[in-house]
Order: structure tokens, then C-alpha cells, then sequence
């Protein structure tokens, strides 16, 4: 019994080293900040959020940064039907920020949107700011654009531009 107390209490302090000693990356040896990008400058994006968007709930969850990443698991439902679900990917490439997402059907098979579009959609960062991110399609069938910010009210917005020009405005709040 003293051996198994003195296990829990060693995976528990070890845990919490753990979770208390990630290092940013982001930084120098010397402790100055680089001009690079990283994911740990997206520590903002982390939480749960839903609202409302085409007539269903729209959910996500980001996940924290980790590793060189940052992923947000995406959930599209109305009524009864879950209509899609999506994978975001953000990662550091060279000094700056990718973001990559595959959207999949009810089955978790691949959305197969068009024989000539890529199924993961590629985007690079073209603005970052306070707790604002902004990313242009590269890929084909990828939107033009797509942001994302959260204000002071704790309202996290994601602006989309299709990639045939239409845009809309995504309002999410936290999930309590």
C-alpha cells in the first residue's frame, strides 16, 4: 500500500512538472524573442466554442499548443444529422505558420468535394496580431481566406472568403 501511494504521488508531481515546464519555442537561447512564427503565439485559440451557422451549431475545440502544432477537432450538426466534421492543423514551417484542414462526412470518410480539388486544404499565414490570425488558400478548392479572432468579450469570429468569392462571418462563444 506505501508503494502505491508513493506511485500516485511520483506520476502526479511528475505530471505537473510536466504540464508546468513546456517550453515556448518561440524564443532564443538567450531568452530574446525571434522574428519567427510559432504556434505558442496561438495559446489565445485554445477552448471550447459553439454558435450558430447555416441554420445548425457549428462546435470546435483547439486543442493547446504542443509539439510544433496547434489542432482544432470542427463539428457541423442540424437537428438530428451531423453534417460534416474537420481536422485544423496549424504547424510551423520555415519560420512562419501553415494551416491545413480535411473536412470528412458523417462516416469519417474524406469529403469528396470535386475530382479536381485537393481533400486537404493548404494555407499560409498572411497576418498575425493580437489574438487575430489570418490565412490566404493555396491549394485548390481551398477558401481565398480564412480568419480567425477573439475580442474582449470573449467572442471568437472566423471570417471566411469561399474560393468563389463569397464571404461570411462565423460567431462563436465559449461552452460552459
Amino acid at each position: 500500500m506505501k508503494k502505491l501511494i508513493l506511485l500516485l504521488l511520483f506520476i502526479s508531481l511528475v505530471s505537473c512538472d510536466y504540464s508546468a515546464s513546456r517550453i515556448e519555442e518561440n524564443s532564443t537561447v538567450s531568452g530574446e524573442k525571434s522574428s519567427t512564427k510559432s504556434v505558442y503565439q496561438l495559446d489565445w485559440l485554445t477552448g471550447q466554442r459553439e454558435g450558430s451557422h447555416d441554420g445548425g451549431i457549428l462546435e470546435q475545440t483547439w486543442l493547446p499548443p504542443r509539439s510544433g502544432t496547434i489542432t482544432a477537432l470542427v463539428r457541423s450538426t442540424k437537428e438530428s444529422d451531423t453534417r460534416f466534421v474537420e481536422i485544423i492543423h496549424i504547424r510551423e514551417i520555415n519560420g512562419s505558420l501553415e494551416l491545413n484542414l480535411q473536412i470528412f462526412n458523417n462516416s469519417l470518410e474524406p469529403e469528396n468535394i470535386s475530382a479536381t480539388y485537393s481533400r486537404i486544404h493548404k494555407f499560409e499565414l498572411y497576418e498575425i496580431g493580437d489574438r487575430y490570425l489570418a490565412f490566404k488558400g493555396v491549394s485548390d478548392g481551398a477558401h481565398r481566406s480564412l480568419s480567425y479572432q477573439r475580442s474582449e468579450g470573449d467572442i471568437f469570429s472566423i471570417n471566411i472568403e469561399t474560393n468563389v468569392g463569397d464571404r461570411f462571418e462565423i460567431k462563436l462563444k465559449p461552452i460552459i
